[in-house]
């Protein structure tokens, strides 16, 4: 998706996190209001908790490597 709208490689990464983020709210809104079922909402609440971890660590993980040089150039929107 980032390629079809055009998206340079900070840009990707953020709508990606950011996407992550607003799945877990989503899914444990549903699952707690229009369900009311506090089951459905397990795997959701357990999704969020490793999300946020794995996702700071990812954080980390490239701006680590971005400040090493590792990282190509990005590309920008033309």
């Amino acid at each position: 998706m980032p390629e079809v709208l055009r998206l340079n490689e900070p840009q990707a990464i953020t709508n990606a996190m950011e996407v992550g983020i607003h799945n877990t709210t989503v899914a444990l809104t549903i699952a707690l209001s229009v369900l009311d079922n506090s089951e459905a909402a397990v795997p959701s609440a357990v999704y969020s908790v490793l999300m946020y971890v794995l996702a700071a660590a990812f954080g980390y993980a490239i701006t680590r490597s971005r400040s090493s040089g590792t990282v190509t150039a990005d590309r920008t929107v033309g």
